[in-house]
């Protein structure tokens, strides 16, 4: 994945041109702030001099008068004066909203299509999740940032619209997120299904790491994994049997495939072998085995690669099963760990038909093979060759 050439944003907050990722400027807090629990904080700018009235979207696409500021801002077409414009006003939940109706309409009709190819549960996806989506705030608020990005991947001419319109919404449901402060069997059902949409957005949204070189792509993909896995953390290990029994059961109904999985490829037993001719203390080896296991189970659930998936079914199905212990060795960039994750990496490469996923499998191979170098290179030849050959 080579790096591309790309303007830098120049109203960035501090936190993101530290840690050199795009930011998308949201105030008070950006999005990569606000997922990340991080204090955002932009730098002060002189006041904008009076200056001529400009046209500038609103919420739902329609213009109205602005004054620009001497400075340029980046949007892919070049440099447009930048406008001084007041943070976000809260939104009314009592006002009919037709770019919200126009996202809420697609979902019903194509996004939640996307999600799984099972009939129950995409009538799940599409009635019961609006469902709950209707009295918590931040699952609607959700399920709509996810069809926004679902229109700027299907309509190019308005991608920046609805690209903007994503991430508005995303920053709305994160914002109401935060004020959940525990689960109870209230609000355990609305939280599952806000944290499986945020893992696949996170996934799906490439405006996020377009122009990255391999070692901040790395980064992205290991930030994704510690998210979800901490939002979903709050509900699945505590509510998994009510779920089990409520509303949403078609979704946590699936194959349960059981060990040694003799269907997966013979070139993912290689990862026991790392393992076992590396030189590790007792409580990594468990570590590493729990996340093979898992990822096997990946394997063996999603029939790759005999088959290819064009939806987001089980995509993030292995990093919310994850031990803590892997995950820390995975953030140190342990060499085992990484190639671990390369492997499903593989996964994700016969995901690549599906809008959500597209070639995040390839890239994310790339990455780890930059990261490691030659002296690894024989644990990801299989991995390499996958996404080189097809």
């Amino acid at each position: 994945m080579p790096r591309r050439s790309h303007k830098k944003s120049r109203g960035g907050c501090t936190q993101c041109k530290k840690r050199h990722v795009k930011c998308d400027e949201s105030k008070p807090q950006c999005i990569n702030c606000t997922t990340g629990e991080l204090q955002c904080q932009y730098l002060l700018k002189p006041q904008a001099r009076i200056g001529h009235a400009i046209a500038t979207p609103d919420a739902n696409g329609a213009h109205s008068p602005a004054m620009s500021s001497p400075g340029t801002l980046d949007d892919g077409r070049g440099d447009v004066p930048v406008v001084s414009i007041s943070p976000p006003v809260e939104a009314r939940s009592d006002l009919v909203d037709i770019g919200s109706i126009e996202l809420l309409h697609h979902w019903y009709t194509v996004t939640h299509l996307t999600m799984t190819p099972d009939p129950d549960q995409q009538e799940m996806w599409k009635n019961t999740a609006v469902k709950y989506g209707l009295s918590y705030p931040f699952l609607l608020h959700e399920i709509l940032a996810l069809t926004a990005l679902h229109k700027a991947m299907n309509e190019p001419e308005r991608q920046d619209f609805y690209l903007t319109r994503a991430t508005k919404l995303q920053s709305d449901a994160l914002q109401r997120f935060r004020d959940v402060k525990r689960t109870d069997e209230s609000n355990c059902i609305p939280v599952f299904l806000f944290s499986s949409l945020l893992g696949v957005h996170l996934l799906a949204d490439r405006s996020r790491t377009q122009g990255l070189n391999f070692g901040d792509y790395l980064d992205h993909i290991l930030g994704c994994i510690s998210i979800l896995r901490s939002v979903m953390n709050m509900v699945l290990r505590e509510w998994m049997p009510y779920f089990k029994a409520s509303d949403i059961s078609p979704l946590i109904r699936s194959p349960n495939p059981q060990a040694p999985y003799d269907s997966i490829p013979r070139e993912c037993h290689s990862l026991n072998t790392l393992i076992g001719e590396s030189d590790l203390g007792p409580s990594s080896v468990k570590a590493y085995t729990a996340a093979i296991d898992r990822l096997f189970w990946l394997f063996a659930i999603t029939e790759v690669p005999s088959v290819t998936h064009d939806t987001a079914r089980w995509a993030i199905g292995w990093p919310v099963q994850l031990p803590d212990e892997y995950i820390t060795l995975l953030n140190q960039r342990r060499p085992e760990a990484l190639i671990i994750l390369a492997y499903y990496g593989v996964v994700l490469h016969f995901y690549r038909k599906s809008w959500t996923i597209g070639g995040t499998g390839a890239s994310l191979i790339r990455a780890v093979s930059a990261q490691l170098g030659s002296f690894w290179e024989r644990w990801l030849a299989w991995p390499l060759q996958i996404i080189d050959s097809r």
